[in-house]
Formats: C-alpha cells, structure tokens, sequence
C-alpha cells in the first residue's frame, strides 16, 4: 500500500486503537469476521485506514488501529456501529469468542512522521507503546518526544509513526510506529531503551512496548 500519508494522518480524525483477547479455539473464526468487517467497513465515505495487527508474545491478542472521519465518538455510534447491518452478526459473535471483553482506546492525532514512500507491508516491524507522563510535564516529553522522530524519520528502515494522547486519559500517550523488517535483530531492545531514555523524570510509567505482527492493511487511496 502506499498513499499520501497525510491523507490517513490527518489531526481531526478520529483514532481507535481496540484490544482482543480471543478463545484459542474461535481464532480462525475470528480473524475471518473481523476481516469481512473492514473490508465492508473500507467502503464507507468517512472511513480512512485500518491496520489490524497480532501480538508476537500472545497469539490469541490482536489489535486494531483505525481512523475515520467521523466528527465524534457519538457519530461513530450513530452512523457506523448501531446504523450498519454488517456489523451485527459480528458484534453478536464477539462476546463469545472473546476470553475477555475487548478494550477501546479513543486516541486524540498530536503528530506523524513518514518516510518519502509511505507502503506498509505485511512483514513490517509494528510498535505500539504507551506513556504515562506526569501532568506537570507533558508539554516537555512530547517536546522531547517529537525531536526524537524528527531524527528517527531520516533513518533507511523508518516508514511511520503516530504519536496521540488519549482521549479520555490525557495523561496518557501512544505511538504507533512501522518499520522495515529488515533492520537489525536487537532493534525493539535498543528502541525501547531509546524511549526510556527521553525525559525520564517526566515518565510516571512506560505501560506498554509491545512489538506486533501485521495481519492485515487497509487504506483509501
């Protein structure tokens, strides 16, 4: 896939990161029903890009990053998840096959970066970490945190990167981040330090480094 990032960046989208813990024996049958959702969900005029993605440690984990064009989380509701017909035999499936109810982030757009050609891939390198940064210094990490992706943007394996605050928990940050899967073994380890290291005192936690598995891509052109 490659597109004009801004086009699937843009800072009035509204973001979901959403979690799935899914029963071993409904895997394949929830990978199958969640695919048929975004293929119908890609032909919806305010829909723009979905990644759908596997935990590497958790095999039963998936995820999904998604943007729409939607004004609000109340008109999402409304014209996308009550309004659609698609969308109601997998709603009444997913209970059932969940080992635990899934999760929704709604995550506020603050920054992007991405490289010349934007072509997400299905071996790419998939990053989704997550900040807990004291309330008094959040203007300072993110500062620091967007000089560290106006570096990492020139690197050769850089592709993307999305850094959001959380929409109900502004104390909380998010960075969804590609790269090219060839770039070296020990990468995550050296990356994730690198993240440690920005602004320590302002970091209450690192919550979250997870290294995820791309299961599907979809994006308007």
């Amino acid at each position: 896939m490659t597109t004009n990032p801004a086009r699937i960046a843009n800072p009035d989208d509204l973001v979901f990161y959403v979690k799935y813990h899914i029963k071993p024996e409904y895997i394949e049958e929830f990978q199958e029903r969640l695919f048929e959702l975004v293929d119908n969900m890609t032909q919806e005029a305010a829909f723009v890009s979905a990644f759908i993605h596997e935990d590497t440690e958790a095999p039963n984990r998936f995820s999904m990053y998604e943007r729409w064009t939607e004004a609000s989380k109340e008109d999402f509701m409304t014209y996308q998840m009550a309004a659609k017909d698609y969308r109601k035999t997998y709603e009444q499936r997913l209970p059932e096959m969940s080992a635990s109810p899934r999760k929704i982030h709604i995550l506020r757009p603050m920054a992007f970066w991405a490289s010349t050609q934007f072509e997400t891939v299905a071996n790419d390198l998939t990053i989704y970490s997550n900040f807990q940064i004291k309330t008094d210094r959040q203007t300072d990490w993110k500062e620091a945190a967007m000089k560290v992706f106006d570096r990492m943007v020139k690197e050769d394996s850089f592709i993307c990167a999305f850094l959001h605050q959380d929409a109900e928990d502004p104390t909380r940050f998010t960075i969804y981040e590609r790269w090219n899967k060839t770039c070296q073994v020990d990468f995550p380890e050296k990356h994730q330090k690198l993240y440690e290291s920005i602004l320590p005192d302002a970091v209450q936690t690192l919550r979250n480094f997870r290294i995820l598995q791309p299961r599907g891509n979809w994006a308007k052109e």
